[in-house]
């Protein structure tokens, strides 16, 4: 009987990948909460005028 699952080299690959999408998905999640906090006011502990860039120097 053929081996299924995480046992198997593309399996494991697999995992690799989809650990990486959700750790990826988290993070964008937790970017979208903080903007949308700042955008309507509340910061939530975190300075609202770091994340404002300024007109004048829109690289900084």
């Amino acid at each position: 009987m053929a081996r299924r699952g995480r046992s198997t080299t593309i399996g494991k690959f697999a995992k690799l990948y989809q650990d990486r999408r959700v750790s990826e998905i988290r993070m964008l999640g937790e970017l979208l909460r903080h903007e949308q906090s700042v955008a309507t006011g509340r910061t939530s502990g975190l300075d609202a005028r770091a994340d404002r860039v300024d007109a004048a120097h829109p690289n900084d």
